[in-house]
């Protein structure tokens, strides 16, 4: 296996890792995969903006569209949307395999492969285990893609959790399920998740995930909603799971590049802290990943130049990032009656009208700051 002739390693194969390898155009890319199959395990809800799926390359797989939303706090419930489609669901599997394919092209993929990083002579050296079987390669770049808990950002101190939230998740996907099929219903209730959401979200006619993100036990958490809160009760009162999955969630973002390694998605936390989607920030980061990298290696360029990637990605959804963290801040302070006071609020001051006119699934601080602004009258402005 001839592996020194590479000179961009990505690790994770994920939708990130293989646009990251597809906007490399002009060099020899290996994108690895710890698992034995694209797309698998799913950790993800699936649901992506219309923007994102035109970012990720519209790729096959979509099972829903969505017009809008059902906001649920403890005792209100505020309608979002109209007859405008706003996001499509998508089937994992499908979609990363979609995306896959079309990385194949610029980029070659060795699965069931780990990777992790060691420092040899001041040099970075990267250890790929395949089947058992280890080689020690010096890439060129070495791209981490491999998610929150990444293994290439730890092992060279990229990542620490001082600057950042570690979420868990659990999900469940539930057949024979009697629900409006183009809206999603999010329950903002901290009896259930004190530090996020859950949330169900249509697959069509009568398939839905239901998930929630919250820090720890989240299976246990998700269970006693679906068992015991009123409304998920009737609706999935007949459900059947079919599937089951788990994840993690990084809340904040520390640096993302280091000599000739850079991080992108979720590895590089690039999410949005209030909604936990990372598709769109991570596919649109992807591609500045690329085109640093590929500009640098054609140019032969001074190392520093990687670092126009962390200015860049910066400058496009930073600032968003940035307030949906202080907005954060406020929110995990609040208890129930304050969140139903603010839904009250939005619903009884026309405030519903204009979401619908100005909301954005890829920049939700920019309607979620207005509100707040709004209701708290000139006590509360964001920078």
């Amino acid at each position: 296996m001839d592996l020194e002739k590479y000179d961009v390693v990505i690790v994770g194969g994920g939708p990130v890792g293989c646009i990251t390898g597809e906007s490399i155009k002009n060099h020899n890319v290996l994108i690895v995969e710890e698992h034995q199959s694209i797309g698998v395990p799913l950790q993800c809800a699936g649901l992506v903006s219309k923007r994102g799926s035109k970012e990720l390359g519209d790729p096959k797989g979509c099972v829903n569209k969505i017009r809008g939303a059902y906001i649920h706090a403890k005792g209100t419930t505020l309608n979002i949307g109209n007859e405008e489609i706003r996001a499509y669901v998508y089937e994992r599997k499908v979609m990363d395999k979609d995306i896959a394919i079309r990385a194949s092209k610029h980029a070659d993929f060795l699965l069931k492969t780990y990777g992790r990083i060691k420092i040899e002579k001041n040099k970075y050296k990267l250890i790929l285990n395949h089947m058992g079987e280890e080689f020690e390669i010096f890439p060129k770049i070495i791209i981490g893609s491999d998610g929150t808990k990444s293994t290439i950002g730890k092992s060279i101190g990229l990542i620490n959790n001082k600057n950042r939230e570690i979420l868990s998740s659990c999900q469940f996907e539930m057949v024979d399920v009697d629900i409006d099929d183009d809206f999603v219903h999010v329950f903002i209730d901290k009896d259930y998740s004190r530090e996020f959401f859950i949330w169900i979200i249509p697959m069509g006619k009568d398939r839905v995930r239901v998930g929630l993100c919250d820090k720890g036990n989240c299976y246990k958490k998700l269970v006693d909603f679906i068992n015991n809160h009123p409304i998920a009760k009737e609706m999935l009162k007949n459900a059947t799971t079919t599937e089951f999955s788990v994840g993690a969630l990084p809340i904040g973002y520390s640096k993302t590049v280091k000599d000739n390694v850079l991080l992108v998605g979720d590895a590089a936390g690039q999410v949005k802290p209030l909604t936990g989607g990372g598709l769109y920030y991570g596919a649109r980061c992807a591609k500045i990943c690329g085109e640093i990298v590929d500009k640098y290696l054609s140019n032969d360029y001074d190392l520093d130049y990687l670092k126009n990637y962390e200015k860049l990605w910066k400058r496009e959804i930073g600032r968003e990032i940035d307030i949906g963290l202080k907005i954060r801040k406020i929110f995990l302070k609040m208890n129930n009656n304050q969140i139903e006071k603010i839904l009250n609020f939005i619903k009884n001051s026309g405030l519903i009208e204009y979401i619908n006119e100005h909301g954005d699934m890829d920049k939700p601080s920019y309607v979620v700051k207005h509100v707040f602004e709004n209701y708290f009258k000139g006590f509360l402005k964001f920078r």
